[in-house]
């Protein structure tokens, strides 16, 4: 009974989370992008998949992502108030000071990159400390902890710039993230799963991606039935 009850609350959970990200004011489709302009002159794209709010006070201009990745260049606020911008996800805050960042909303974690000025970060829990992550780095946090931050390479995230960049990572990976550009569905077969992928690859045309990845690597395309697309061993 107990674990019926614990699969109920998950469902509950899941369905209540769904219908958030569906009614938010910026929502998505998967496989599109979208720029918007927010009221102080402040513009954030929004990367496929991905949900927003948007709520502007008379003492903060806050940005409540549900799901996704936005990408958010800030401006000064234009009415001479001084409201500090933030981004909150389930994971905690997000403050910019004066900055190009973007923030991603995963199943686990969030992740933020900064590439110009710094933001701070503060987890949900009270008695987290705050990190302050400069240009050039990235790092992911949750309800309690800030991870250590890592180097970034690029001015802003690839996939603004219509690309998805792969440097040495597994196929399987690689598909995870072709599959949220895409309709349908790609899979790989398991013996092919870990092999290294590298590249830059236009999101404009997925098929394209997967021909291209056909020509240069031992694999071949399937198509059992159709919107699904497997990778298998040539």
């Amino acid at each position: 009974m107990l674990l019926g009850a614990v699969g109920l609350s998950s469902w509950q959970f899941s369905r209540s989370r769904y219908w958030q990200a569906w009614t938010a004011d910026y929502h998505v489709a998967q496989g599109e992008t979208k720029t918007i302009t927010l009221a102080d002159g402040s513009t954030v794209m929004l990367d496929s998949g991905s949900a927003l709010n948007v709520e502007f006070s008379m003492d903060l201009r806050r940005l409540q992502l549900l799901a996704g990745e936005i990408y958010i260049e800030t401006a000064k606020d234009n009415i001479g108030w001084h409201r500090p911008l933030v981004v909150d996800t389930q994971d905690g805050r997000v403050r910019a000071l004066g900055t190009r960042f973007s923030v991603s909303k995963q199943p686990d974690y969030s992740q933020v990159a900064v590439y110009a000025n710094s933001v701070e970060i503060q987890p949900t829990d009270p008695t987290a400390s705050k990190q302050l992550l400069q240009a050039g780095q990235e790092t992911q946090f949750v309800t309690t902890h800030t991870d250590p931050t890592h180097a970034i390479k690029f001015d802003q995230p690839a996939w603004s710039r219509g690309i998805l960049l792969a440097d040495n990572i597994p196929l399987s990976e690689f598909l995870v993230q072709l599959n949220r550009y895409r309709t349908g569905y790609v899979t790989c077969a398991p013996e092919i799963a870990d092999m290294r992928i590298f590249g830059s690859f236009p999101l404009k045309d997925t098929d394209k991606v997967l021909l291209n990845l056909q020509a240069n690597l031992p694999i071949k395309l399937s198509s059992p039935f159709p919107y699904w697309v497997k990778i298998l061993p040539r």
